[in-house]
């Protein structure tokens, strides 16, 4: 007996202590008592927990916030956990976690839980700010060390080469060797230049801001086939239609980062891209019938976007990222990217 009255008046601390309001219901409306931390909520949002929906400013779902789509509190299923937002006196939204459990269903007696996540969202954001920018700091050095040893193994090297071919001139002392000089450092220095040029189309493709992704591909096509030898056939019927800046620069980087990974792993001969636009969405897909691998068991290798990174930029833009490959039956890349409302900006 001392046993059961100990606990109950540990519960009975507990629920006067606890942060979460907490309200004690019949018929799942009427409030028959309610913790202290019940009381300072309907004090500073004076909530009618009979009319919800007249104080509740957004229900949050799993694909979007403050709408009524799939509201858990017009059926007030009994343990389910929800999210909405409450509007306090101030105007300010705050947002909530709350649950509905049934305790004496013969009586109609229920618990209504409500926990304050204004505190958790903080930290949640916090940690996401962090975590992106050290995701920016690791994509700058990775992109500074790609850079870097380009211009010391390319730029660097080609240039060393000319300056040491030009000092060499003022001991020659005929004439045919003076000419074959100079058209060696001629030769080295198209070289560079060509060089320069694709490092500045890698870096960003003036063709993508001033024509638009297709033009953009187009181009990257014809130097990706000099380049690996691989035959691209693209079919797209998007010639000369523009969508945002940051639809455009998506599909050419993830469509970059899938052929750079066929010329190194896939060994094909050919790669098939598709990009076109349907009511709802616009659609890029890449097919190679390469070597193919085990997405589960793949470990991204070296610099660059990555298979990760391909998917992270994807749902930046809340589209959808679908891989599909195995050993020896090639590798499908597949983007699904919402196309925006009427009335939205096009272009930037």
């Amino acid at each position: 007996m001392m046993e059961m009255e100990l606990t109950a008046d540990l519960l009975m601390k507990a629920y006067n202590q606890m942060s979460d309001a907490v309200f004690l219901l019949h018929n799942k409306s009427e409030i028959i008592a309610s913790n202290p931390a019940a009381v300072k909520l309907l004090e500073r949002y004076n909530v009618d927990v009979s009319e919800f929906c007249n104080y509740c400013s957004g229900y949050m779902s799993a694909s979007e916030e403050r709408t009524c789509l799939g509201c858990s509190l017009r059926d007030r299923t009994d343990k389910e956990a929800f999210q909405l937002y409450l509007q306090a006196k101030d105007g300010e939204h705050i947002p909530f976690s709350a649950s509905y459990t049934a305790i004496d269903d013969a009586k109609q007696i229920s618990v209504l839980l409500l926990r304050n996540l204004t505190q958790q969202q903080y930290t949640e954001q916090i940690l996401k700010l962090k975590t992106m920018t050290e995701y920016v700091i690791n994509a700058q050095e990775s992109e500074r060390k790609r850079l870097s040893r380009e211009l010391h193994d390319g730029l660097a090297q080609g240039l060393y080469s000319t300056l040491i071919e030009l000092r060499k001139i003022k001991y020659m002392t005929e004439q045919e060797d003076y000419d074959a000089s100079i058209s060696e450092m001629d030769s080295m220095l198209a070289t560079i230049l060509e060089d320069v040029r694709n490092m500045a189309v890698e870096l960003r493709p003036s063709s993508l801001d001033d024509l638009g992704i297709f033009a953009a591909l187009k181009a990257y096509f014809k130097r990706y086939e000099q380049l690996f030898g691989v035959h691209v056939v693209f079919v797209s019927e998007l010639y000369g239609t523009r969508f945002p800046a940051s639809v455009e620069t998506m599909l050419y980087r993830v469509t970059q980062e899938a052929l750079t990974n066929a010329a190194k792993y896939a060994d094909v001969d050919e790669i098939e891209v598709y990009l076109f636009k349907t009511k709802q969405s616009i659609v890029l897909e890449i097919n190679d019938q390469g070597l193919g691998f085990s997405p589960d068991h793949f470990t991204a290798q070296g610099s660059g976007l990555g298979l990760l990174n391909m998917k992270e930029r994807v749902e930046l833009l809340h589209g959808d990222f679908e891989l599909r490959s195995a050993p020896n039956q090639g590798t499908k890349v597949l983007v699904r990217i919402p196309i925006e409302q009427k009335g939205e900006e096009q272009h930037d």
